[in-house]
C-alpha cells in the first residue's frame, strides 16, 4: 500500500530528475525535510540518458566552486549511503585543432591555476597517449585536467534519494502535480491528483516540463527540449575504465569511456527542438527515433577522427530529449511573480555536473534566504516577460544546443529568434551601417560599418575584423563627438509619497536629493554586496527614474519592491518601452547640443551630474549630465515617438563638428580606459562598494538604516583604506592592437610569485593606445594603497607573464576633468 500524500510539508520539490533530489539532499542535511513529487519514476525525464560528465571550471570562482563541492559530493555519497554512484576521476582533456581555441586552452590553464585545480598542457603526441587511435594531424594541443571524471546519473540519483530520505525528506513518484495554490502572490500549497500539499515554498526543477507549468502560473521559464544524440560502440578490447573523456570542440563532440565502450556524443550547431505540440502524457525513460540525416555530418567527423571506428561497429545509435534555454545558462533562485517559488531548470545537458552545486545553493536560497556565493548569471530573475513566448523558446532551443561546442568568442553570433525587440531608430541605425547583435532579444548596434555591415565568422581574440571601426569610434570620442542609442537600457519610474524611502532602503547613496539631480548608486544586499549598479534622477518630488542595463530590467524591479515594507506607498513601473536614450559624447558634444536649445548647457549652468527638462529641437525631455565613456557627455530621454525627430537634428547639427555612431565595443573600450566598474563583470554581489572603489557612492550617514548599512559601517571601520580586496586598473605596456595578446577576463595577476589576483574586464584601449583592464586584487594583511603602489605585479596572459601598471585610479583622465569640464 503506497504511503499517503502528507497534508504539510516545509517545502516542495516539482522533478525527481538530479537537480530535484539533489536540492531535497541538501534542504534534509540542513534538517528541512522537504517532500519531491515526480509525476512517474526518478530520472525518467532526462537524467537517466545523461552522459555523466563531472567538469570544475566555470567562468567565475563562485561558480567553480560550486563545480569543485559537485566532485566532493559524488565521491562522498557511496560512502555515506552505501548506494554505488559509479563515480570515477578519469580527468578531462580538451584538444585544440586552431590557433584561437589552442589560445584558449593555454587561458584555461592559467585559470585553472588560479582556481586550484591542477591542470597539464598537452603536446600532440601526448594526447595521443591517451588516445592512441585518434588522428592528431591538425592537433595543436591538449588541456587534461585530472581531477574531473564522470558518474552514473541514475545510480548517484538513487543515492540522493536514499541520502535525503535517512535525513527524513519524502519521495512520492508517480504522483502528478497538477497545480500550484497562490494566495495573493504567494505560494501556500501544491494540487497533486492524489492530494494538497500545504507549503509555502516550491522549487520548480521540472526539467523539460517547467516551461509550460511555469507559463499557467504566470512565472516565466525560458526554455524548450532538444534532440539530444549519442552513439555507444561495441565493447573494444583493451579499452582502460580510467580513459579521460576527450572534449573536441572545434568538432562538436565528446567521447567517454562507457563500461568497456566508447560513447560519442554530439552538439551540433543547429539541433533540433522536440516536442512542440507538448510532452507526451506517458514519457517515462523514452528514447526518441535517431534521426540519421540530422546528424550524418557529425558521424562523418567522428568517423574521420577515428577511423577505426568503421571496423569497431556501433552498438547504439541513441535520441533523447534535454532542455535548453536562450542564453544556454539555468535558471535558478526565487522567481519575481510568485513569492516562495524558485526555480532549478534549463541545465542546457550540463545537469549532472550542475547538481551538487545547484541542490546547495537551492537549500541555501529557501532556508538562508539568499546563497552564500553569487549566483548572479543563473539568477531565475533575469528573465523577461517576452521569454515566456513558446515559439521563441522553441526556435532558440534548437541553436541553444551548439552553444556550449563551438569557439566562443566576442562576434559569435545566434541566429535564430532575432529581431525580436528592436530601439525606435533601428532601421535608422540600420541604413547608417551599425551591425547588430542580440542580447535579451535586443537589436543591439556593436559597431558601425557601412561599406560591410556583417558579422564576420572568422574567430579571432586579438585583433578583429571590426577594430580598426572600433577606433575610429573611439577617437571621435575623444576629438569630436559621438552618438549612441542606448534605448534598449532598463527605465525604471518609482514613484508615491513613500517612493525616496524606498529607494534609500536599497541604495548606499542618497536618494532624497533635489528634483533635477541625478545620483550615481548602487543596490545592496543585507551584506553590503552590489545587487545592481543604476543612475538615479529625481524627476519631480515623488518620482524618480532609475536607469540600469538592458539585462537588469526585471531583476532591478524585483529588488525594489522585494526588499520594501508592504506599507509603503509607492510604485514600481517599467518605463523602458515609453523613452528612448540618445547619448551625446565627445569635446564637442555641448555645442552640438546647446545648437539644438535655447536652455543655457554651460558648465556653470548644467553641471556634471545634473538633470534637466530641455528643449531640444522640437522636442522636450530630461537630458542627464553623465558619460560612461569618460568624457564631457549628455543623456538624453524622451518620450519614445520624439527619438527619430530629435535623432535626425542631432545628425544635423552634429555633422559640422564630426559627430559619427557609437556601437557598444567602443562604448566598452572607453569604460575600460576610464576605469568604470560594469556589473556582472567586475562588480558583483559578493563585492562592497568600499572594495570595487564604489564608496564614495555610500552615505552612511543619512537618515535611516539601508541594506548592508551595518557591515559597509563595520567594513569601513575595521579595514579602513586596506580593504582585503580592491578593484584596480592595469595596463600591459609593450603589447600592440595588432598582435596582443588580449586583456579579456580571468587573466591571473601575480606579485612575489604568488597569484593575488585576476583581471576582470579588459581590452585594447585606443585613447590610450594601450591595453588596460580592470582586476581585482588581494591580500591577507588588506591591499593598501602603498602595497599597490610599490608595483611588482606581473600578468599572466596564455601562459606567458608580462608586467603591468596597476593603480587605484583610471589611466585614461585620471582626475576626471574632462568629464566635469
Amino acid at each position: 500500500m503506497s504511503k499517503a500524500i502528507p497534508e504539510t510539508a516545509p517545502a516542495v520539490i516539482i522533478g525527481g530528475g538530479i537537480i530535484g533530489m539533489s536540492t531535497l539532499y541538501h534542504l534534509a542535511h540542513r534538517g528541512v525535510p522537504a517532500v519531491l513529487i515526480e509525476r512517474r519514476k526518478i530520472a525518467s525525464g532526462t537524467t537517466w540518458h545523461a552522459a555523466g560528465i563531472v567538469g570544475q571550471l566555470r567562468d567565475s570562482t563562485a561558480q567553480t566552486e560550486l563545480g569543485k563541492y559537485t566532485a566532493r559530493l559524488f565521491r562522498d555519497l557511496e560512502e555515506e549511503t552505501g548506494q554505488s554512484t559509479g563515480y570515477k576521476q578519469n580527468g578531462t582533456i580538451n584538444i585544440s585543432l586552431s590557433d584561437v581555441r589552442h589560445e584558449q586552452l593555454l587561458r584555461t590553464h592559467d585559470h585553472a591555476a588560479r582556481m586550484g585545480i591542477p591542470s597539464h598542457i598537452l603536446s600532440p603526441q601526448e594526447v595521443k597517449e591517451h588516445w592512441p587511435a585518434l588522428v592528431i594531424d591538425d592537433v595543436q594541443s591538449g588541456l587534461f585536467v585530472p581531477s574531473n571524471g564522470q558518474v552514473n546519473p541514475l545510480d548517484v540519483t538513487i543515492a540522493l534519494s536514499k541520502g535525503a530520505r535517512q535525513k527524513g525528506a519524502q519521495v512520492f513518484e508517480g504522483t502528478k502535480v497538477e497545480r500550484l495554490e497562490i494566495r495573493d502572490g504567494k505560494v501556500v500549497g501544491v494540487v497533486t491528483d492524489k492530494g494538497i500539499i500545504a507549503t509555502d515554498q516550491v522549487l520548480i526543477a521540472g526539467g523539460m516540463w517547467s516551461h509550460l507549468f511555469g507559463k499557467s502560473h504566470g512565472i516565466t521559464v525560458p526554455l524548450h527540449a532538444a534532440e539530444h544524440f549519442y552513439v555507444v560502440t561495441e565493447p573494444v578490447a583493451g579499452l582502460p575504465s580510467t580513459q579521460p573523456i576527450l572534449n573536441i570542440v572545434e568538432e562538436r563532440n565528446y567521447w567517454k569511456e562507457d563500461a568497456g565502450k566508447i560513447l560519442i556524443g554530439g552538439f551540433e550547431a543547429q539541433g533540433k527542438a522536440w516536442a512542440k505540440d507538448g510532452i507526451p502524457e506517458d514519457f517515462e525513460f523514452d528514447e526518441l527515433p535517431f534521426d540519421m540525416e540530422h546528424v550524418e555530418e557529425d558521424l562523418m567527423r567522428m568517423f574521420a577522427r577515428m577511423p577505426s571506428l568503421e571496423g569497431l561497429g556501433i552498438k547504439t545509435f541513441f535520441n533523447g530529449p534535454e532542455s535548453f534555454t536562450p542564453d544556454g545558462r539555468p535558471y535558478m533562485g526565487p522567481v519575481p511573480d510568485v513569492k516562495g517559488a524558485f526555480l532549478a531548470t534549463g541545465m542546457n545537458s550540463n545537469g549532472i555536473l550542475n547538481s551538487g552545486g545547484t541542490g546547495l545553493t537551492l537549500a541555501e536560497w529557501m532556508i538562508d534566504g539568499r546563497p552564500s556565493r553569487s549566483m548572479a548569471p543563473l539568477l531565475a530573475a533575469r528573465a523577461h516577460p517576452f521569454q515566456a513566448n513558446t515559439r521563441y523558446n522553441q526556435d532558440r532551443a534548437a541553436e541553444s544546443v551548439g552553444f556550449h561546442y563551438g569557439i566562443n568568442w566576442a562576434g559569435r553570433q545566434v541566429h535564430s529568434a532575432r529581431g525580436v525587440r528592436r530601439v525606435p531608430l533601428h532601421q535608422q541605425l540600420k541604413t547608417a551601417g551599425a551591425v547588430m547583435a542580440e542580447r535579451i532579444g535586443w537589436e543591439v548596434p556593436m559597431y558601425y560599418d557601412a561599406e560591410n555591415p556583417e558579422w564576420s565568422d572568422v574567430p579571432s581574440l586579438r585583433w578583429k575584423p571590426w577594430s580598426e571601426q572600433v577606433k575610429q569610434e573611439c577617437l571621435a570620442a575623444r576629438d569630436a563627438a559621438v552618438l549612441l542609442d542606448q534605448s534598449m537600457y532598463a527605465k525604471i519610474l518609482v514613484q508615491g509619497p513613500d517612493a525616496a524611502r524606498a529607494l534609500n532602503h536599497v541604495c548606499g547613496a542618497e536618494m532624497d536629493v533635489d528634483v533635477g539631480t541625478s545620483v550615481y548608486t548602487q543596490f545592496l544586499n543585507q551584506d553590503g554586496g552590489i545587487e545592481a549598479d543604476v543612475t538615479v534622477t529625481r524627476i519631480a518630488p515623488t518620482s524618480f527614474m532609475v536607469v540600469s542595463g538592458h539585462p537588469s530590467q526585471m531583476r532591478d524591479q524585483h529588488w525594489i519592491r522585494s526588499n520594501a515594507d508592504p506599507s509603503w506607498n509607492f510604485e514600481v513601473f517599467d518605463a523602458t518601452s515609453g523613452y528612448c536614450l540618445l547619448t551625446l559624447h565627445g569635446p564637442k558634444s555641448r555645442k552640438i547640443l546647446q545648437s539644438l536649445s535655447s536652455d543655457d548647457v554651460s558648465n556653470d549652468a548644467f553641471p556634471f551630474g545634473a538633470a534637466r527638462e530641455l528643449d531640444v529641437a522640437y522636442a522636450r525631455g530630461w537630458v542627464i549630465r553623465r558619460s560612461f565613456l569618460g568624457e564631457l557627455g549628455f543623456e538624453m530621454m524622451f518620450p519614445t515617438e520624439f527619438s527619430q525627430g530629435v535623432y535626425e537634428a542631432l545628425l544635423k547639427a552634429g555633422a559640422p563638428h564630426g559627430l559619427r555612431h557609437m556601437g557598444m565595443f567602443a562604448m566598452n573600450a572607453c569604460r575600460i580606459e576610464k576605469g568604470f566598474r560594469h556589473f556582472g563583470h567586475d562588480i558583483g554581489e559578493d563585492d562592497t562598494p568600499y572594495e570595487t572603489g564604489l564608496g564614495f557612492a555610500v552615505k552612511l550617514d543619512k537618515a535611516g538604516g539601508f541594506l548592508g548599512k551595518q557591515r559597509l559601517a563595520q567594513q569601513k571601520t575595521e579595514e579602513g583604506p586596506a580593504y582585503r580586496h580592491r578593484t584596480v586598473s592595469v595596463k600591459v605596456p609593450g603589447l600592440t592592437a595588432e598582435n596582443g595578446p588580449y586583456l579579456i577576463h580571468n587573466e591571473p595577476i601575480w606579485k612575489s610569485g604568488e597569484i593575488v589576483g585576476h583581471v576582470t574586464s579588459g581590452d585594447w584601449g585606443w585613447r590610450l593606445e594601450a591595453m588596460v583592464g580592470l582586476a581585482t586584487i588581494q591580500r591577507g594583511g588588506g591591499a593598501s594603497k602603498a602595497w599597490i603602489d610599490e608595483g611588482g605585479f606581473e600578468v599572466q596572459i596564455a601562459g606567458k607573464m608580462y608586467p603591468i601598471e596597476a593603480q587605484l585610479g583610471p589611466f585614461y583622465d585620471t582626475k576626471g576633468e574632462i568629464m566635469r569640464g
